[in-house]
């Protein structure tokens, strides 16, 4: 028996690059329009209706695959913590180990 779900959901997954593409496509297309066409920036605010339907509806759609794509990815595999293990120089003595005392120099009058 065929699951349709598992269809639907290798269908989505080939159809995101392409999605990718046309959200890139139309941030490009919105801050050209917003750079080139003064009727499209609000002169009341920064963030008016225009604005927000040309560059941020766009870019938060972009972000929203972006997180799709990160919460859907397998977990990196990484090694195992193990607890480093410092290694001492090899003139450093060891703890405990008695090192000895230097002769303290004459003092300059």
């Amino acid at each position: 028996m065929s699951r349709p779900h598992a269809h639907a959901r290798a269908d989505l997954d080939d159809a995101l690059p392409l999605l990718r593409r046309w959200l890139l496509g139309a941030l490009f297309l919105g801050a050209v329009a917003m750079l080139s066409l003064p009727a499209a920036r609000s002169l009341a605010s920064p963030v008016g209706a225009m604005p927000l339907w040309l560059i941020g509806m766009p870019l938060a759609s972009l972000a929203a695959l972006a997180l799709r794509a990160r919460l859907r990815a397998p977990p990196r595999m990484t090694a195992p913590s193990v607890p480093s293990i410092r290694r001492r120089a090899a003139t450093a003595p060891a703890r405990g180990a008695v090192r000895p005392r230097r002769r303290a120099l004459p003092r300059a009058a």
